[in-house]
């Protein structure tokens, strides 16, 4: 499915500004911005595509067990819950 495509890549992108935020500098701040941007973006969904999502990732997490952790966390890190 095309949505577990698109769901990949916003994991890869938000994996990689993540690790981003460690260091102190320009990256820093750059990757603050685009977590900032992503979370943003994803909240204007409504709850039930917040759900679709969820759900979305839930297959993708099943897909890639290394990162499953990391995959789950983010609708809560990105202040996605299920009332907006």
């Amino acid at each position: 499915m095309i949505v577990d495509h698109l769901a990949r890549a916003l994991v890869t992108a938000t994996a990689t500004l993540v690790e981003l935020v460690g260091p102190a500098g320009d990256a820093e701040r750059a990757a603050l911005n685009t977590l900032e941007e992503i979370a943003y973006l994803l909240g204007q969904m409504t709850a039930d595509e917040r759900q679709e999502f969820r759900d979305v990732l839930e297959r993708v997490a099943a897909a890639e067990p290394e990162r499953a952790d990391f995959i789950r966390s983010l609708p809560g890190s990105l202040d996605l819950n299920l009332e907006s």
